[in-house]
């Protein structure tokens, strides 16, 4: 599993797609990673018995597979275009974000004691800030994770409020007072101390 490929240099990414492509990657220290058929084809090379792989050589296992994330290659992510370079070897998928029931029931897998109506009001807020971000007026996207993130927080501490829970993912982003009055999205934003107050509780 490669998890943020498209955060690796294109170097390494060009090593990638030799593995998945040509069955072999030449690693630093001079062994040699191969597909069982090429070892085969290796060791026949070198008078070796069937079977016997040549010094250096790492036989990869039969059913190997790589499973391989990456994020598409536009703002904010500024990482490679890593479809555009190894495309062609991959069986690529692409996975859209959640709809509104479809994150509902992942939220209420990880926190089973929240309210629907707390777990709806912060859906309702994911998908206003998605919305902030299509306009223009947000960079990051807020994804599932993040709002994964307040409501494990929620179950595993009940008494705290939504902005506590909701500091562990906007807490650096607190000290951007343009941010800060971008998430300002509510009527009562005045009535509260915080533009988190109103993202995450008002309708």
């Amino acid at each position: 599993m490669v998890d943020e490929a498209d955060k690796a240099p294109l170097e390494v990414v060009c090593v990638l797609k030799g593995l998945i492509e040509d069955g072999q990657m030449l690693l630093s220290d001079g062994r040699r990673i191969l597909t069982p058929a090429l070892a085969d084809a290796h060791a026949r090379a070198n008078g070796l018995p069937h079977g016997t792989d040549a010094p250096g050589v790492i036989r990869l296992h039969p059913n190997f597979k790589m499973l391989v994330l990456a994020n598409p290659a536009k703002f904010p992510f500024l990482g490679n275009d890593f479809f555009r370079e190894t495309g062609d070897v991959f069986s690529c998928h692409v996975i859209d974000n959640p709809d509104r029931d479809s994150q509902l029931a992942l939220l209420r897998a990880y926190a089973p004691d929240v309210s629907d109506d707390v777990l709806g009001r912060l859906t309702d807020a994911w998908e206003k800030l998605g919305g902030l971000v299509d306009d223009g007026l947000l960079s990051y996207p807020y994804s599932a994770r993040e709002l994964v993130s307040v409501v494990r927080h929620l179950q595993a501490f009940p008494t705290d409020s939504l902005v506590a829970a909701m500091d562990n993912v906007v807490g650096f982003d607190a000290r951007e007072p343009f941010l800060m009055t971008t998430l300002e999205v509510c009527a009562c934003v005045q009535a509260c101390k915080r533009a988190l107050d109103c993202v995450c509780v008002c309708r």
